[in-house]
């Protein structure tokens, strides 16, 4: 039920924030990141059952949707996208083991090398995208227009991962088909079990 209730926040807050510029209501784009915020440290409550430091979160969004509504609207984009970046660059660095190896381990106990190769590869362009994606959230934000920069980060950049995921599993499927693959649905549930941000 968390896990539905936090992939339907992940796509309502980008959809809403884009209706909002669209609709000429800007100034209603921090209230809703700060909503999703709110919402998001909720779920999280929910599943760890660590109360305290989602109040903290929840208030925090709150004051920042007060005092510094420009930076709530335009921060998180690059904030997520920098953190994906590190989580994944970090699981490059030895004695680590790359995250999409990692993923690939849940499909095959004994990980052929030629895959174990292909997805320490396929790691290092998921850690570029993030980091491209970074990079010109954060160009918009100090330069674009506010229609550009939101068409970009709330539609294109959720289209490139969604391209970037099911071409590849595609890809993979055609060039290893040798070896048994997972459906992209399990593929999904996967990388939510795998606990990327909680890797050393």
């Amino acid at each position: 039920m968390t896990a539905r209730a936090a992939v339907l926040l992940a796509c309502a807050w980008p959809l809403s924030l884009h209706c909002a510029v669209l609709l000429d209501a800007a100034q209603w784009g921090p209230r809703l990141t700060a909503i999703a915020i709110v919402l998001a440290a909720a779920l999280w409550a929910a599943a760890t059952r660590r109360a305290l430091p989602a109040i903290g979160v929840a208030l925090a969004a709150v004051a920042a949707a007060l005092a510094a509504p420009a930076i709530l609207l335009y921060a998180p984009a690059v904030l997520i996208n920098l953190a994906l970046a590190f989580a994944f660059g970090r699981s490059l660095r030895a004695p680590r083991e790359a995250a999409i190896t990692t993923f690939a381990r849940m499909e095959h106990a004994e990980l052929p090398a030629d895959l174990a190769l292909y997805t320490r590869r396929l790691t290092l362009v998921w850690t570029a995208l993030f980091a491209a994606m970074a990079v010109i959230a954060l160009v918009l934000a100090l330069g674009g227009s506010l229609a550009v920069w939101s068409t970009f980060t709330n539609v294109v950049s959720y289209l490139l991962v969604a391209v970037l995921f099911a071409g590849e599993h595609a890809v993979r499927r055609w060039r290893f088909r040798q070896y048994r693959h997972a459906s992209l649905l399990e593929l999904v549930r996967n990388v939510r079990n795998a606990g990327l941000f909680a890797r050393r």
